[in-house]
């Protein structure tokens, strides 16, 4: 699925490149959100200080007047952005979040109290088969059946839409999240200390220092395993909220994935999966004991699968 992924990105990358209209230029270069002020300042940082000093100019941007990207929503009141994306576009977007974090927070909760469930090398696979993937399909229905009717920066999406566009949104955003949620699960569940820390009397500082280093661990697998699934993510959730073609959107996605951010989300999901599993002070009926001592027996808690 990963190798498909990479194609299909790279045969999205070599259309756009051959089409007259090139869609893919314009989304490099046209750096969206931003003004024309930011977009010179930064383009002057380059010139002086490199890769460095574009993104020291970007974070400086960010934090002070988010005038560039995604960062000005920030510094934007919510009825000023209600009014730019639309009131039914900003409905979906919420409840998108909310469907997400139950979604999230349910996996969560199996992947701490349930240890082989986390261990399973297939379920990686499967949560970026059920989740992201059908978003894309959905996804590519609502564009086909209601291309005309999709937002752009200056409507909003019809009320009608509201449900499909949030489950949409809600899948894609749930693939890459329980990704980190079954790697930090299953680092935690795999060391030694785990079973010293489940139950124990660790002050919270010690849980902290011990916890840190399988955080950054779980965060690093499915941020670089996921590329392709977060590309078809936010494909979905890009052709729903902002273009009326999936064809655009791809190469949008493509180009414009916030890996940034991505690693940010991830790390909450695999901190809070941590927290979960530390959590964990009772076993139901024996069987998790089970299976801890047969992978000690076995020096299976010795071993790392982030």
């Amino acid at each position: 699925m990963i190798l498909a992924g990479l194609a299909g990105g790279a045969g999205v990358f070599a259309l756009s490149a051959a089409s007259p209209s090139n869609p893919l230029a314009h989304t490099v270069a046209g750096w969206e959100f931003a003004s024309a002020e930011a977009r010179e300042n930064l383009a002057a940082a380059y010139d002086t200080g490199g890769w460095f000093g574009a993104w020291w100019q970007w974070l400086l941007t960010t934090v002070t007047t988010g005038d560039l990207g995604y960062s000005r929503l920030l510094h934007t009141s919510v009825a000023e952005v209600i009014l730019g994306r639309g009131f039914n576009t900003v409905a979906a977007t919420f409840s998108a979040v909310v469907i997400t974090a139950v979604i999230v927070g349910i996996a969560s909760v199996l992947l701490a109290r349930f240890p082989g469930l986390a261990h399973n090398s297939a379920t990686s696979g499967f949560i970026g088969a059920w989740l992201a993937v059908p978003s894309f399909l959905i996804a590519l229905i609502i564009v086909v059946l209601f291309g005309s009717q999709l937002p752009n920066p200056a409507t909003s999406a019809p009320i009608t839409l509201i449900p499909a566009v949030a489950v949409t949104i809600a899948l894609a955003w749930s693939a890459m999240l329980i990704a980190a949620a079954r790697s930090a699960a299953a680092e935690v569940w795999s060391t030694p200390w785990a079973r010293a820390l489940i139950g124990r009397g660790f002050s919270p500082l010690a849980r902290v220092r011990t916890v840190l280093p399988s955080i950054v661990a779980a965060v690093r697998a499915p941020a670089v395993i996921y590329v392709p699934v977060v590309i078809l993510g936010e494909a979905a959730v890009e052709a729903v909220l902002s273009y009326p073609g999936l064809g655009n959107a791809l190469v949008e996605a493509a180009a414009g994935a916030d890996l940034p951010l991505l690693a940010t989300v991830t790390a909450i999901a695999a901190a809070v999966t941590t927290g979960l599993v530390l959590g964990v002070r009772s076993f139901g009926a024996g069987g998790d004991d089970r299976f801890l001592a047969a992978g000690a027996g076995a020096g299976v808690l010795g071993k790392g699968y982030a």
